[in-house]
């Protein structure tokens, strides 16, 4: 399994263009502290946990906390906590890691795994409004199926380079945004693996990410395969969002499985860009929309390559965007059974996403 999980975080690395800055990826201050550890190149620690640990310790390296919830509620601004490898669980409140503070602009708070291990959450993790300047990555995450797994209602949050799944188990892999807890501002959702989100119980109710009240965020370069509902969900009140350069395999035992736009009575989603994606395979149609109220305005679907929608590439019957220079054409995975998303030479797809002629 971990050896099916590196060959495609490496595909997801061949295929993501576009890097996230410096100042969203700074794993925290440059000022060395007594607390802190070096960790692998680039990356210090200001606070450890493992799975071994203790919360009633001092979060060092020699002495680390026991859940991620105490990791967390220990950083201050700038600061970085490092997960070691092994399985941390919920807390008494219900959930994984519940982060209500972060940090700043200058200044972000960063929880990842310890370099060359990989930890995981199992539980819901929960980023509540006003939390902003979060980077979590390098993790894996899976939900238990009773809330979505991963929840975000913050301004300026990074998720990169994670694994994010709830194992069929019932709801979808990660919110942004809703109308009761807050709105997702200027999210970065970067170079993770979406699988096996959502139950079939639920028909098309789960999906991989329920864009459900943002703005100015960013869903580029993730892998999405096994997604019960959309693998994309842009309801109801997407605005500004780029999604770009994904893979999506929207086959089995999905009943929808490509992207939505789309809105309720009370809001749309508008200003929308979908571009430069591989969407394959959806049990419906690859891209889509449905409108409840107000049809939605200036989204744009172009420059991606499509096949095998299985009632369709793009549905266009219900408006709210425009469609251009999309390519219909196999894209030619390395192995799809094996989750292995690599595009093989000759395939249309890498000039697509841009890959050249290879």
């Amino acid at each position: 399994m971990r050896r099916r999980l590196l060959t495609v975080f490496v595909a997801v690395l061949a295929l993501a263009s576009v890097a996230v800055s410096m100042a969203l990826d700074a794993p925290g201050s440059k000022q060395r502290k007594t607390s802190s550890a070096a960790a692998g190149p680039g990356v210090r620690c200001d606070r450890f946990a493992a799975s071994w640990g203790n919360d009633s310790s001092r979060g060092t390296k020699k002495r680390p906390f026991r859940t991620a919830q105490r990791l967390a509620d220990s950083l201050r601004p700038g600061k970085t906590g490092c997960l070691r490898g092994g399985v941390y669980d919920e807390t008494e409140d219900g959930f994984v890691l519940r982060l209500d503070h972060g940090g700043s602009e200058r200044r972000r708070l960063t929880i990842r795994s310890f370099p060359g291990e990989r930890a995981k959450l199992v539980g819901i993790v929960y980023i509540v409004s006003g939390a902003n300047y979060v980077t979590l990555r390098n993790l894996a995450f899976e939900g238990t199926g009773d809330h979505n797994t991963v929840k975000i209602y913050s301004t300026d949050t990074v998720v990169r380079n994670n694994d994010i799944t709830n194992v069929s188990r019932g709801s979808s892999c990660m919110i942004l945004g809703s109308d009761s807890d807050g709105q997702a501002v200027r999210t970065s959702i970067r170079q993770n693996r979406f699988h096996d989100c959502g139950s079939s119980a639920n028909d098309n109710k789960d999906h991989a990410i329920y864009v459900a009240n943002a703005v100015d965020g960013r869903i580029v370069g993730n892998v999405f395969w096994g997604t019960s509902g959309y693998s994309i969900h842009l309801y109801p009140h997407a605005v500004r969002m780029r999604v770009a350069r994904n893979i999506i395999d929207g086959g089995p035992p999905s009943v929808r499985g490509g992207v939505l736009l789309a809105g309720d009575s009370s809001y749309t989603s508008s200003d929308n860009v979908i571009e430069f994606n591989v969407i394959a395979y959806a049990d419906t149609y690859n891209v889509t929309s449905d409108w409840e109220g107000s049809t939605g305005t200036g989204n744009i679907v172009r420059s991606n390559c499509l096949w095998q929608g299985k009632d369709g590439n793009i549905n266009t019957s219900n408006g709210g965007f425009t469609a251009s220079s999309n390519t219909v054409a196999p894209p030619r995975f390395v192995s799809r059974a094996q989750h292995d998303y690599r595009l093989k030479p000759g395939s249309r797809c890498r000039r697509v996403i841009g890959l050249g002629r290879r």
